[in-house]
This record gives structure tokens, sequence and C-alpha cells, in this order.
């Protein structure tokens, strides 16, 4: 997801039980062929949610450090990972850890609920137009990307309403003129002040993302067919997409501020945004709040994953029942 929001499948069943763990990789890619897109759909969105939420805080943090070095707003200047999280404690209480959280949940839930079933869908359409041959690499790629495009373009909105309302602190949401008083709220004024366009602020990095999806989705299954283990593999998967893709993350951040009159203007344009990040704080600046993203997407993917598996696996199984005849298996 992403934001945000970035996923990954699996080719097998490996939900932390003893017998899904046992299973070899043609078995496993056979039952995630045969898994049905309402049975995807349903556990990714159930997973995605679950793990968003708990996780929340630290993707709090991290928004607010990416665009330290090119700030619209009246954000404090954090010194590090440890002085932001006793900033916004000292400042805003549990408000201020939580700000944007609904929005995420929803974002998360969409976006892992469209793009696991799709990239599931659009990895048999590959397979069934090349019958008999192996499924390359950048087949899976190809899929992997598609699906995270199409997903991108639905959920972006909703992750820019995150990303303000994460910006904004909760000292000033109930009481300053034109704060956002919510997620609908947030969405009418950005509607009213800035258009319809308003809501794909940042739209180009974060097409620019896909490739994280992309890369997390491949890299997930490739360590998939390999180890056996789902929390080693959604781990380095996870490890990877994230430090080739973080630099464009802060460039989106920054890119979906909030217009504020008699601040500093928001840099027009990626290249801009570029240009304005590497002049403030060098490469540094791309890194910002790295710290803070690892520490939550990592265990994130890991505790996905694993949920995921274990989701679809028993309500695979739930469907299997349910569609067996009441008098099969009697005489």
């Amino acid at each position: 997801v992403g934001g945000g929001h970035n996923v990954g499948l699996s080719d097998g069943a490996h939900a932390a039980s003893a017998s899904s763990s046992a299973l070899s990789p043609a078995m496993s890619s056979r039952k995630h062929s045969e898994r049905s897109p309402a049975v995807s759909l349903a556990a990714g969105g159930l997973a995605g949610a679950l793990q968003t939420a708990f996780w929340h805080p630290l993707d709090v943090l991290k928004t607010r450090l990416q665009v330290q070095d090119v700030r619209t707003v009246h954000t404090p200047q954090y010194q590090s990972l440890r002085h932001a999280a006793r900033s916004v404690a000292q400042a805003e209480g549990f408000r201020g850890f939580m700000q944007g959280v609904s929005p995420s949940i929803l974002g998360s839930s969409i976006g892992w609920g469209v793009q696991m079933p799709l990239y599931g869908a659009l990895k048999q359409a590959y397979a069934a137009r090349h019958v008999g041959t192996h499924v390359p690499v950048y087949g899976d790629l190809l899929c992997s990307l598609t699906s995270s495009i199409l997903t991108t373009v639905v959920v972006h909105p909703v992750y820019l309403v995150k990303t303000r309302l994460q910006l904004q602190a909760a000292t000033r949401s109930a009481h300053a003129v034109n704060s956002y008083r919510g997620p609908s709220h947030a969405l009418t004024l950005i509607v009213r002040e800035e258009g319809v366009l308003g809501l794909y602020r940042g739209f180009g990095p974060a097409m620019l993302l896909s490739s994280h999806g992309a890369v997390l989705l491949v890299a997930y299954d490739q360590l998939k067919a390999v180890c056996s283990s789902t929390l080693a593999a959604s781990s380095l998967a996870k490890i990877t997409a994230s430090v080739a893709t973080y630099p464009i993350q802060v460039v989106r951040s920054v890119m979906q501020q909030r217009p504020v009159d008699g601040h500093p203007p928001i840099p027009r344009g990626l290249a801009a945004t570029i240009v304005a990040l590497w002049r403030s704080a060098g490469p540094l600046a791309f890194y910002r709040g790295l710290s803070a993203q690892m520490l939550r997407t990592v265990p994130q993917a890991m505790a996905f994953f694993s949920l995921y598996e274990l989701i679809s696996e028993r309500l695979s199984r739930l469907c299997d029942s349910a569609r067996v005849p009441s008098g099969e298996g009697t005489e």
C-alpha cells in the first residue's frame, strides 16, 4: 500500500501452521492458483486493516520526518525519531499519533483488497497464454506492476487525505480556522480549495512508487520458492523494496502537503521537488524518516503476509467445505 500501501502475494499457504509449512512449492503454487478472487479480496482487506491500525503511530512520525526539509506548515523541527516521538507525545498526546488513522485503514483495506486478487488474476491470465512454459520473473514483474498501478489510481486520494491529517497537529485540528476536522471535512476542503485535481497531488511519484509494490511482490514470490518461512521471505522482500524506493516516498510526501498562505510554496512538479530537497540537505533529505519506516513496515509486512496466508487458507477451506454436497463421501 502504501504508502502506503504496497503489497505482495505468495504462491503458497504458509500460515504459521505445521500443515501449511509442509506443502511443497508445486502444491503451494497450485493451491494459490485455485484461490478465489473473493477469498483474496477478503483476506487482503482484513489483514491490511489490522496491521495498518497497529503500526499507524510510526507512520505519523515517518510522514512528519519526511517533510522536515521542505515544509509548508508549522510542524516542529524534529532532531531524530526519538525526539519526534517525545515531541508529539508532549504536545499532542495519544491523538497526535493517531492523526489520519481512519483513511489509512480505509486505503490499506481497499488497496490490499484490490491488488491481491488483481495480481492473482493477472498471473493466471499470463500463465494461460504461456501454457507449458515456466512463467519468467519478468512476467511476474509485469503482472505485479500492472496491478500496483491500477490500485494506486483508486487509492491515491485516500492516502492524500491521510497525509494531510498526519501533518496537521492534533492540537490545532478542532480550533484553527480551516483546519481539517476529519477525513470527510478534509476531502471537502481539498476539493473546494484545490479542485478535484488537488486529490491527486503527488500522483507522479505515487505512480513511480508502484515499482515498490512490483519489487515487493516478485521478491516475495521468488523468496517463497526457495524459503519455507513466510516471516523470512516477507521481511527480506520488504527491506529490499523499501531501500530501493524510499526516496520516491519522501518526494511524494513533500508534494502532498497542503498549500498555506504566508508559508513557502510547495515545489511545482516532480523535478522541482527533487531539486528543493537536494538543496536543503543533499542526499540525506531523501532518507528522512527511514528508521521509522523500517521499524514500521518490516514487522508490518511480516504480520500482513502471515495474516493473509492464514486468513486465505481458512477461508479457502471454508468455501471448499461449503461446496461439498451433504451426501458426498457416504454410502
